[in-house]
C-alpha cells in the first residue's frame, strides 16, 4: 500500500469519528433549552389543570340554620358559613385586626410579599425547620378558595399564578372581602359572620374590639385558639392581636388596653351559651322535620328567654355555693316545659364551652325514688286507694332485702304517707301487690323508662335509667290531667323567601291514666312538697312534685309542675361519683324551687304570673 493511501484512509476515518462542529451546537443547544421547555410544559400544565375560577367564586355554601326564640330573638345560627358580609359594613377593626395579624404588608404587595418570602427563607435555613411562613391574604384566598390542600409543587405554582391573577382583576378590598367570607374560623364556622355567630351570638357587624381580636387570632391554630373551648389561651391571643394593631398604627396603646380588659370582664360565660344546649338540640331536631336541610331555614322555638336565663342562673349559683363544693357536686341540668311538652328553658350542663355534652336530652340515669307516683298510679288503677293501710317492715325478696333511706320502718302506714315519706320498703311491696309487669306498662306508657327496662321488684326503686327531659314529660303529663306529652322545641320552619315548610299541629293525644288515680296522685304530690321530701321545693307558689336519690347519693332528682309549667332538675357527676349525702330533696329542690318563684311570681296577691 502506497504511503498516500494511507493516508487517504487515516483522513476517511478521522472524518467519521469526529461529529461536525454544527451537530454539537446542536446538541449542546437542546440540552441548554431542555430545562426551559420542561419549565414552560410545566407551567402550562398548571394552568390549563387549575379549576374554574368562576365557578369557584359562585360556589354554593352550606344550608343555615337560624334559631329563633319564642319572642322571635335570634338565639343561634348553624352552618358551615354564615352571610356574606361587605367589607364597608364591618367595623374598621375587625378588618385591621387580621391584616395586622396576618398581612401587615397587604396593601403594599403585589399578591406576593417578596421581603416575606426572604425573611422566612433567612428564618428557617438558620433554625433548619419550617419556623416562618410568608403567605399573604391574597395566597391564602387563592388556595382556600381554588385549590385543594394537597402540598404539592404544582399546586404552590398555581397558588402563585392565581394570587398574581387576583390582584389583576380585583381590588384589594375585594381580596380582603372574600377573604374574610371564605377563611375558617373553627367550630365550623367559615367566614367572619358564621364565626362571630358562633363564638358570640352577634353579626359580624356588631363585633367589638375584642372579638374581633380573638377571631383574627383564631385564624392561626382554630382549635387552639377556640373562646368556648380554650377561653385562657384565646384571651392570651387576642391580647397579641391587640399588640400587632398597635404596631401597625391601627390603634393606640390605651385602646388596645382598654379592650384587653374588657374583654376579660365581658366574655362569654356559662350563663350566655347555656342555651346553646337547647339550639343544639334543635339543630340536631331539624333534620327529623325536612330530611336534609338544602336551603337556609329559620326555626321558630318555643324557649323563653327569661325562664332560661332564671334556670340557668340558679344552676350556676347553687354549683358555685359551699354546699356543691363541700359534697362533691360538679354537674347539674335542668328543664322547664309546659303541660303540653314544649320546652321553655334548657340547661344541659355546667359549662357548655367545656363540655357540649347535654345532661338533659343525652344522658341516661338511674332516676330513684321519681319513678314512685306511677308505681302508686298503678296501684290506685288496680283497685287501691291512698288511705289504705299496709304494714311497713322488713322485706325478703330472693335473696335482695331494700332499705329505707333512714334505716327505719314505720310499721303501720297509709300509701299517701309512703309515698309523702318516700318508703323504699311499701313500694316495692306495692309493685308486687300491682304487678310489676303492669308498673313497668305504666311506666314505659308514660316514657318513664325505655324498653331495656325489666319487670321485677326493683323498679319500684328507680333503678331504670331515663333521659331528664322525658322525666319531666311524664310530670307533665301528671300535670295535664294524663293527655300523652311528647317533648317537643319546634314549632315552624320556614325556607327561602318565608315560605313554611313545617308547622307544628296538636295531634291527637292519648289519655294515659284513670283520672281519679290522677287525682288522687295529684293530691299526694302536692303534700309531698307541703310536707314530705319536697319541703325544699316550696315557693309560696302551689307546687307538686317528687324527690329521687339513687343508691350511694350517685343521682338527686326532683321533678315537679306547678299549675303554668313542669320542670325537671337533676344533680351529680358525670363519672357517677357518689356525692356527699345529697339527696332530691336538697339541691335539686332547692333550685326547682327558686326557679318556679322567679318565673311565677310576680307580686301579684295570689301569688302567680299570666304564663
Amino acid at each position: 500500500m502506497t504511503k498516500k493511501r494511507k493516508k487517504n484512509e487515516k483522513a476517511s476515518e478521522s472524518k467519521v469519528q469526529k461529529p461536525a462542529p454544527n451537530r454539537k451546537k446542536r446538541a449542546a443547544a437542546i440540552l441548554i433549552a431542555l430545562p426551559f421547555v420542561a419549565t414552560a410544559v410545566f407551567l402550562l400544565v398548571c394552568v390549563l389543570t387549575m379549576p374554574d375560577i368562576s365557578d369557584s367564586i359562585k360556589s354554593t355554601r352550606t344550608p343555615k340554620i337560624t334559631v329563633l326564640a319564642a319572642d322571635g330573638t335570634e338565639i343561634a345560627a348553624y352552618g358551615a358559613k354564615g352571610s356574606p358580609v361587605d367589607l364597608r359594613d364591618l367595623p374598621p377593626y375587625a378588618a385591621q385586626a387580621v391584616i395586622a395579624t396576618e398581612d401587615i404588608r397587604f396593601y403594599k404587595h403585589f399578591g406576593i410579599d417578596l421581603r416575606s418570602v426572604a425573611r422566612a427563607v433567612i428564618t428557617n435555613l438558620v433554625r433548619r425547620r419550617k419556623a416562618q411562613g410568608a403567605s399573604t391574604i391574597t395566597q391564602q384566598v387563592a388556595k382556600n378558595l381554588f385549590l385543594s390542600s394537597k402540598k404539592t409543587i404544582r399546586r404552590k405554582v398555581q397558588e402563585f399564578i392565581l394570587s398574581l391573577w387576583l390582584e389583576k382583576k380585583l381590588t384589594k378590598d375585594q381580596i380582603l372581602t372574600v377573604y374574610l367570607n371564605r377563611v375558617y374560623f373553627g367550630a365550623g364556622s367559615y367566614g367572619i359572620d358564621a364565626a362571630a355567630l358562633r363564638y358570640y351570638g352577634v353579626r359580624a357587624r356588631h363585633l367589638s374590639l375584642y372579638q374581633a381580636a380573638v377571631l383574627a387570632g383564631l385564624l392561626k391554630a382554630p382549635t387552639t385558639y377556640n373562646p368556648l373551648a380554650h377561653p385562657e389561651a384565646a384571651n392570651k391571643r387576642a391580647r397579641i392581636v391587640l399588640a400587632n394593631m398597635v404596631k401597625a398604627g391601627f390603634i393606640g396603646a390605651r385602646e388596645a388596653l382598654a379592650a384587653a380588659e374588657e374583654g376579660a370582664r365581658t366574655e362569654n360565660s356559662a350563663k350566655d351559651l347555656s342555651k346553646r344546649y337547647f339550639t343544639d338540640w334543635i339543630a340536631n331536631e331539624t333534620d327529623a322535620f325536612l330530611g336534609s336541610v338544602t336551603q337556609d331555614i329559620t326555626v321558630q322555638t318555643t324557649l323563653d328567654i327569661t325562664i332560661q336565663t332564671a334556670l340557668t342562673a340558679e344552676i350556676e349559683n347553687a354549683l358555685n355555693g359551699d354546699e356543691a363544693r363541700q359534697k362533691n357536686v360538679s354537674q347539674a341540668a335542668g328543664v322547664v316545659m309546659t303541660h303540653d311538652g314544649a320546652v321553655l328553658a334548657m340547661v344541659g350542663g355546667r359549662d357548655y364551652a367545656k363540655s357540649q355534652f347535654n345532661r338533659a336530652t343525652e344522658a341516661r340515669r338511674q332516676i330513684g325514688s321519681t319513678v314512685k307516683p306511677f308505681v302508686y298510679l298503678t296501684a290506685f288503677q288496680k283497685g287501691a286507694r291512698p288511705d289504705d293501710i299496709t304494714e311497713d317492715a322488713p322485706l325478703y325478696i330472693k335473696g335482695w332485702s331494700p332499705k329505707n333511706a333512714n334505716g327505719k320502718y314505720y310499721g303501720k302506714i297509709s300509701l299517701r304517707q309512703a309515698l309523702i315519706r318516700s318508703v323504699n320498703t311499701v313500694a316495692v311491696a306495692t309493685a308486687m301487690r300491682a304487678g310489676v309487669g303492669n308498673v313497668l306498662k305504666t311506666a314505659r306508657k308514660f316514657g318513664v323508662v325505655g324498653s331495656d327496662c325489666e319487670a321485677n321488684a326493683a323498679i319500684a326503686l328507680g333503678v331504670c335509667q331515663t333521659r331528664l327531659i322525658d322525666l319531666t314529660a311524664a310530670y307533665a303529663t301528671l300535670a295535664n290531667g294524663g293527655t300523652g306529652v311528647y317533648p317537643y322545641g319546634i314549632t315552624e320552619i320556614r325556607g327561602r323567601n318565608g315560605k313554611v315548610l313545617y308547622t307544628r299541629k296538636a295531634g291527637e293525644r292519648a289519655r294515659l291514666a284513670d283520672p281519679k288515680a290522677l287525682a288522687e296522685i295529684d293530691s299526694i304530690l302536692e303534700d309531698v312538697v307541703r310536707e314530705g321530701t319536697g319541703k325544699k321545693a316550696a315557693s309560696g307558689i302551689l307546687t307538686k312534685g317528687k324527690t329521687g336519690t339513687t343508691q350511694n347519693y350517685r343521682d338527686a332528682w326532683f321533678v315537679g309542675y306547678t299549675r303554668d309549667m313542669a320542670a325537671g332538675i337533676w344533680v351529680g357527676n358525670d363519672d357517677e361519683t357518689p356525692m356527699k349525702s345529697v339527696g332530691g330533696g336538697s339541691l335539686p329542690a332547692e333550685i326547682f324551687g327558686r326557679v318556679v318563684y322567679t318565673v311565677s311570681f310576680d307580686g301579684n296577691d295570689d301569688g302567680y304570673s299570666d304564663l
